[in-house]
């Protein structure tokens, strides 16, 4: 084993030393944030009549065994029919997709066809369906995924929700599963889901701080777009548009009520292709927004104002965890006492592992019970609610640990061009539980 020349070994223990402050200052942060979560959600809103107009936005690719089932649940919208209306952007599409569409009453389709050396995937196809500025009739845009099933409430929540928060450039829906049990993956993403919707995105509104931007279930003020246009840049249009918000002082808001039904993979190949691909786009954005986000933090009007584009800078680097534990074990193998820096008995352990609890049983507890009470319900045993309880537990940690492989190759990877989408196959058909 080496020992490097002081000034070698003091440089490398400074970047230790920020990444080991990075991660706990990640963790601390998110793990007290997830505590303001426990008060049960209620609306700060009153249901009103319809009166905003909104347009549901569906890109597709070569969707045809799912895209039927999700324009017909936006179709039994509870909402007044001359207030909202269906585009689905059937992009590259060499399926029945359209087909299955034009077949459908109230629904619209736009083709897209892009050239060989175009780029593809779904924010390009947002972008070329702008392009025509058929939406600036709309007061807000409904971004939907062709695999969604939307509840038939979604539309009175937010408009009623928008009315009493007109400050809100983007509010994001409630994100719910399709295929909760389907295999250990699908509960990963499920238990994820019951947990962040409380702890991450119900607790940032309670505190008055932006809402995350989960890729589909949101809607937008088409004003806000006809201003700043539709520019993606990377795999995650979504988080840049969180990132884009919060550098400018525009609020997002969530809501708890408004749910969207999404279909996550099955296998771990499939998912962890989607996950390095969320992951580049995480961590593309993160990199080229970090000093503009650190320069918005001098321009706030509020205190709160500020936590909240602190916790978006903070979210930015929310996946830094691994990376920084296989940096540091990389610079142990140049100089063994660079190992010092990971969690020690004696040092950080017993700390590392009371915030680990806490965040991979108790808070799952908790929220677990809470969100996914509907299918505890639907389970006719004590054993089978058991063995449900426990299926979310593992299922979680072996989501977290999967994810972090995804992690590391985005951090590794984000630099390479993000116009090439691998297409996630969905077929999964939605019961609902009461």
């Amino acid at each position: 084993m080496f020992v490097l020349p002081d000034i070698v070994f003091n440089a490398l223990s400074f970047i230790c030393v920020c990444l080991i402050i990075l991660v706990f200052g990640n963790l601390i942060f998110f793990t007290t944030l997830s505590i303001f979560g426990i008060k049960k959600p209620k609306r700060d809103y009153s249901i009103v009549s319809p009166t905003k107009k909104f347009l549901f936005l569906v890109p597709a690719h070569n969707e045809e065994d799912v895209i039927g089932d999700t324009v017909q649940a936006l179709l039994n919208q509870q909402y007044d029919y001359e207030l909202f209306d269906i585009v689905v952007i059937a992009d590259n599409c060499t399926d029945n997709t359209a087909k299955v569409v034009s077949e459908l009453e109230n629904a619209l389709v736009f083709e897209n066809h892009s050239k060989p050396d175009e780029p593809r995937g779904k924010p390009h196809a947002i972008a070329r369906y702008i392009e025509t500025n058929h939406w600036k009739k709309y007061d807000y845009i409904a971004f939907i995924d062709a695999d969604n099933i939307v509840d038939e409430n979604y539309l009175t929540e937010m408009n009623s929700q928008i009315i009493a928060h007109p400050e809100f450039v983007v509010i994001q829906g409630y994100l719910g599963m399709k295929n909760v049990a389907t295999s250990i993956t699908a509960s990963g993403y499920a238990a994820v889901y019951f947990i962040t919707n409380r702890a991450v995105q119900y607790a940032n509104y309670l505190l008055g701080w932006n809402a995350a931007i989960g890729g589909t279930g949101f809607i937008l003020d088409t004003i806000y777009l006809e201003q700043r246009g539709w520019n993606p840049r990377s795999y995650t249009e979504d988080f840049e548009l969180q990132v884009e918000l919060s550098i400018e002082g525009k609020k997002s808001g969530w809501n708890h009520f408004a749910v969207v039904h999404d279909e996550k993979p099955n296998s771990f190949k499939a998912s962890h292709n989607q996950r390095t691909r969320w992951a580049q786009g995480h961590w593309y954005v993160a990199f080229s927004t970090t000093f503009k986000q650190i320069n918005s933090l001098f321009k706030v009007k509020s205190i709160n104002e500020f936590m909240s584009k602190f916790e978006t800078l903070f979210y930015s680097y929310s996946m830094v965890r691994p990376v920084a534990f296989l940096i540091i074990l990389f610079f142990s193998l140049l100089d063994f006492r660079l190992l010092g820096y990971l969690p020690q008995l004696f040092s950080l352990l017993i700390f590392w592992v009371g915030m680990e609890a806490f965040n991979f049983l108790l808070i799952p507890t908790l929220y677990f019970l809470e969100e996914a009470e509907p299918y505890f319900k639907a389970k006719k045993t004590l054993m089978s609610k058991v063995s449900f309880f426990l299926r979310l537990v593992y299922s979680f940690i072996y989501n977290s640990l999967t994810y972090m492989i995804a992690q590391i190759v985005g951090f590794f990877t984000w630099f390479r061009p993000q116009n090439k989408w691998n297409k996630t196959v969905h077929s999964a058909k939605f019961e609902k539980v009461e």
